[in-house]
């Protein structure tokens, strides 16, 4: 059994913290909305994948919304049959390899005539468009000169 002393104390306690507590918050009425934080500049998006293969061979993509912006951007058209396609694309990968403002994504024409090879005017692998950071087609690159795009990549990178 409590003691009348005690109760009274413990109430009159329990009533101190509650009028503190509505003091603290500004008494009656609404209480305030609370402020949104303000987004942390320390928070970064993370970069882009290196490699990107943007289709199914022959079929149709949008390559312009593939481009992340900031970033030179190689669009390797290649076909799984062609082999020269897979020499120029392992040189391009290596020759970029360290340079993290360049990135590239893959375009499988297939074989024969395909939406995408339609679609982009691609007659002829290995076929390479090197586009700048702000998405501009730059280099419409057909077969041997397909091995200059790592070198054209990294000095749009370093514009």
């Amino acid at each position: 059994m409590i003691a009348a002393g005690s109760l009274r104390a413990a109430l009159g306690s329990a009533a101190a913290i509650v009028f503190a507590t509505a003091g603290a918050l500004g008494a009656c009425g609404p209480a305030a909305a609370p402020t949104p934080a303000a987004p942390s500049a320390s928070v970064a998006a993370a970069p882009p994948a290196k490699l990107v293969q943007l289709n199914a061979p022959g079929a149709a993509v949008d390559v312009l919304a593939a481009l992340p912006a900031g970033y030179v951007t190689v669009v390797d058209f290649w076909s799984v049959t062609c082999e020269p396609c897979k020499t120029f694309g392992a040189m391009l990968e290596a020759g970029v390899a360290d340079e993290p403002r360049v990135v590239i994504r893959k375009v499988d024409v297939g074989d024969g005539d395909t939406p995408v090879a339609e679609a982009y005017k691609i007659g002829a692998l290995p076929h390479f468009f090197v586009y700048d950071k702000l998405r501009r087609l730059r280099y419409d690159l057909v077969g041997p000169d397909c091995g200059q795009a790592s070198e054209y990549a990294r000095q749009l990178a370093s514009e």
